[in-house]
């Protein structure tokens, strides 16, 4: 703990960042909300403000970035982005039954994957994100004009489990986005300790390893100081049976909210602070 206090107070802060902290302060609450949530006690004050700032400077950054994409070369793009451990994602697409990968909103969640994809080619279209669509189809075009160029797809999270068997059945990646509040009431979620408290999980993942036997890979995308970006996989996490279904579920969704929290801690500025993570009573 000792490491990472030293690391956080060194976390470089942008005059932007002291700006929107003092002047702009968007979802301030939370933002200090969720730190003291995963630090507590551990972590004095004058850290706490100092890591908010941190965040909101990475914040600007990356809206920045968002523009400049816009405009960049697939040669610049390319000479920007690194990947790390991608023998892991191989690994388990070798297997041909498709990959599960599991990430969060960690880093420059848009810059990195469009810059893998124009490293790598040949994976064009097989790399599938679940989110929310926007209601407007014109302005999804708009704002994400560069992703799909890319050939990133995209699966509603409404109704997507037969578009999810389908393209693992072609072998292709489906990306599952975990970091945030999944809603009990209608079953999508699972209340897993994330952090240290319960938080509204998607069950999803650990259903459809339960279902395929895929390892779940987790993966993270994050900035250097120097402004280059890391895409890195890590280690897969295979599925575990624990004797009853919900328990199993339960068992592997924490697993994988673990592998999360490791990788947030690693880079604690480049996370989305602002979610409301933990709405659990």
């Amino acid at each position: 703990m000792t490491r990472l206090i030293n690391k956080i107070k060194h976390l470089p802060i942008t005059l932007t960042g002291r700006f929107i902290y003092s002047f702009l302060p968007y979802r301030r609450k939370i933002v200090m909300a969720n730190i003291d949530q995963v630090f507590g006690n551990t972590l004095p004050a004058a850290q706490k403000r100092h890591l908010a700032k941190a965040f909101y400077s990475h914040l600007a950054t990356s809206i920045k970035e968002m523009i400049h994409l816009r405009f960049m070369s697939d040669k610049t793009l390319r000479e920007r982005v690194d990947v790390q451990g991608y023998e892991r994602l191989m690994e388990v697409a070798a297997q041909g039954r498709g990959v599960l990968v599991l990430t969060g909103h960690v880093g420059s969640w848009e810059f990195a994957p469009i810059g893998v994809v124009a490293n790598f080619k040949q994976f064009k279209g097989q790399f599938h994100f679940i989110r929310r669509t926007l209601g407007s189809k014109t302005l999804e075009r708009i704002l994400f004009r560069r992703y799909y160029q890319a050939g990133l797809r995209v699966i509603s999270k409404k109704n997507s489990l037969q578009q999810v068997c389908d393209v693992l059945d072609q072998n292709h990646a489906v990306i599952f986005v975990l970091d945030q509040h999944a809603h009990l009431e209608n079953r999508d979620g699972v209340a897993v300790e994330f952090f240290g408290k319960k938080a509204g999980t998607y069950r999803s993942l650990a259903s459809f390893s339960r279902h395929t036997g895929i390892p779940v890979v987790p993966a993270a995308s994050y900035r250097l100081s120097n402004g280059r970006h890391i895409l890195e996989f890590y280690e897969p996490i295979p599925w575990q049976d624990y004797g009853t279904t919900q328990e199993s579920i339960y068992r592997n969704t924490l697993a994988y909210n673990q592998a999360l929290e490791r990788i947030i801690l690693a880079h604690p500025e480049q996370w989305m602070w602002f979610h409301k993570r933990w709405k659990l009573k």
